[in-house]
C-alpha cells in the first residue's frame, strides 16, 4: 500500500468518504460504489468497498459509540464530519488498521474535505476512543434488552428486529443479524458443471474454486476475481438462495417462457441455460438501462434470450406456458449484500411493495396460459410479501394452486410444508429467498 498517499487522506478512504455522503443523499450503496470507485486499482477498490459497506451496516453500532464519545447530539454534526468519524472508528474497531493511522487518515481526510475548523473535533474524539477501547456502556444488555441491544450493536431498524422476533427464537434472530453484518463471499453457478461434482476447480493459473456444501453447481471463489471466474468457465455470479429459486422452477420448464422482472439478470441467465429447450425465451424488465446490461451476458454464454423492454403490470405479449415472476420486495433476505437497504426500508415501504406484487401477480394471472406454471418468488424474508401474498393470490384465482416441485438440486428442509421454497440465511449462511410454484388449471 502507498503510504504517503493514503496519508495525504486520497485513495480508498476519501472514495469511501464521497460513496457514503452520495448514500446519504439518498444514492444507492452500489450506484454511488460503483462511480466513486471505479478509478481505484484493485486492492484499493477493495478497502474503499469494506470502509464503505461497513460503515454502512454498523452504522447504529458506530453512532451508539460516538454518541458517547462526543460532547454534543450526532444531530448536531456537520453530515460530512458524522461520516468521517464513522470512517474513522469503523477502522478502528473491525480493521486491522492501527488506532493512531485511522486517526490520522480520518483527521487529514477532513482537512481536505471539510476545512482545517473541525479537525481537532475528530482528533480529540478517536483518539479518545483509542485510549478508552470500546464503550460497551453505549448499548443495552444483551439478556435484559434484546431488542434493544440486535438494533444498536447489531446495526438494524429496531422495528425490524421486532417483527423477527415475534417470529422466530432470539437465537435464530442473532444468527440473521450476524449473517447481515457480514459481507458475503462470492459464489457462482456453473451452468455446464457436473452437478455432483463436490471437487475443487481450477479452470486457470489464478483461480480456484470450492463447492458450496449442500448446494449442487454451486461454488464459492477462493482466489481469483469474479471477472476472471467468467471469462474462464460458462457461468453465473449467484448466490445459493437466488439459484435455488432457478432450481425450484424444475426441470419441466415449457416455452414461451417470460421472466418478467428480469434484470440484472442472474436468474434470467441460469433458467435459460437450464431449459435450453423451452423456446421462446423473453427476459422482460421496465428498465432499459439494467437490461441492456444482460447483453453481453447473453452473448457470451450463447443463450437464446429474448429482451423486451415492458412494465410486468401490462406485459406486451399473447401468453406464456411458464413465468418467473421475481417481485421487487423490501430485500430484507438480502441485506448482507446490500448495505443501506436496512435503513431504506420502513412500515410505508413495505405495504408500497406488497401492493405492487399483488398488481404484478393479477397480471401475471391473466398471462398465463391453461396449464401453464406462475413461480412467484421474492428476496424477503417477510410473510406479507411470500406466504401471506400467495395465499391472497390463491384467493383471488380459484384456477391456480400450488403445485409442489418435484426432485431437484435444493435441500429438502429448504421445502416447506405448502412445497413453498424458503432459503432462511441463518441456517445456511446464505441470501434469503422465497419462491411459490402455482400452477394454472
Amino acid at each position: 500500500m502507498n503510504q504517503e498517499r493514503e496519508g495525504s487522506g486520497e485513495g480508498p478512504r476519501l472514495a469511501a468518504f464521497h460513496t457514503l455522503c452520495d448514500v446519504d443523499r439518498g444514492e444507492f450503496a452500489d450506484h454511488a460504489a460503483s462511480r466513486r470507485l471505479s478509478g481505484l486499482q484493485p486492492d484499493d477498490r477493495g478497502l474503499a468497498l469494506e470502509l464503505a459497506y461497513g460503515s454502512i451496516r454498523l452504522r447504529s453500532r458506530l453512532d451508539a459509540e460516538l454518541g458517547l464519545l462526543l460532547d454534543r447530539p450526532i444531530r448536531r454534526l456537520d453530515p460530512r464530519v458524522l461520516q468521517w468519524l464513522r470512517l474513522g472508528l469503523y477502522q478502528m474497531r473491525e480493521t486491522r488498521v492501527p488506532d493512531h493511522a485511522a486517526v490520522d487518515q480520518t483527521v487529514e481526510g477532513l482537512k481536505r474535505t471539510v476545512g482545517p475548523k473541525v479537525s481537532g473535533l475528530a482528533n480529540a474524539v478517536l483518539r479518545r476512543a483509542a485510549r478508552e477501547g470500546p464503550q460497551a456502556t453505549a448499548f443495552p444488555d444483551a439478556d435484559a434488552d434484546p431488542e434493544g441491544y440486535l438494533a444498536t450493536w447489531g446495526s438494524h431498524p429496531r422495528w425490524l428486529i421486532h417483527r423477527w422476533l415475534s417470529r422466530w427464537p432470539l437465537a435464530s434472530v442473532r444468527r440473521l443479524v450476524e449473517n447481515d453484518n457480514r459481507a458475503p463471499p462470492v459464489t457462482v453457478r456453473l451452468l455446464d458443471a457436473d452437478a455432483d461434482s463436490d471437487d475443487d476447480l481450477t479452470p486457470i493459473a489464478g483461480v480456484r474454486l470450492v463447492a458450496e456444501p449442500g448446494w449442487k453447481s454451486m461454488f464459492r471463489v477462493r482466489e481469483g476475481r469474479p471477472e476472471q471466474v467468467l471469462g474462464s468457465l460458462p457461468c453465473v455470479v449467484q448466490d445459493p438462495a437466488a439459484s435455488a429459486v432457478v432450481d425450484y422452477v424444475g426441470d419441466g420448464c415449457m416455452g414461451p417462457v417470460l421472466d418478467a422482472c428480469a434484470a440484472p439478470g442472474g436468474k434470467t441467465l441460469a433458467l435459460a441455460s437450464r431449459a435450453r429447450g423451452a423456446r421462446p425465451f423473453v427476459a422482460a424488465d421496465l428498465s432499459g438501462r439494467r437490461l441492456d446490461r444482460l447483453r453481453e451476458p447473453v452473448a457470451r454464454l450463447g443463450l437464446d434470450i429474448h429482451l423486451l423492454r415492458a412494465d410486468a403490470r401490462a406485459p406486451a405479449i399473447a401468453g406464456a406456458r411458464t413465468v418467473l415472476l421475481d417481485a421487487p420486495c423490501t430485500g430484507t433476505g438480502v441485506l448482507r449484500r446490500r448495505p443501506d437497504a436496512r435503513w431504506r426500508v420502513d412500515q410505508e415501504r413495505l405495504d408500497s411493495v406488497v401492493a405492487l406484487q399483488r398488481e404484478l401477480l393479477d397480471a401475471m394471472a391473466v398471462l398465463v396460459e391453461p396449464g401453464g406454471l406462475l413461480v412467484y418468488a421474492t428476496c424477503s424474508l417477510e410473510p406479507e410479501e411470500n406466504e401471506e401474498q400467495v395465499e391472497s393470490f390463491l384467493a383471488r384465482h380459484g384456477d391456480f394452486g400450488r403445485e409442489p416441485p418435484g426432485p431437484m438440486w435444493v435441500p429438502d428442509e429448504a421445502i416447506d410444508e405448502n412445497g413453498d421454497l424458503r432459503v432462511l440465511p441463518w441456517k445456511w449462511d446464505t441470501d434469503g429467498a422465497f419462491a411459490s410454484r402455482l400452477r394454472r388449471s
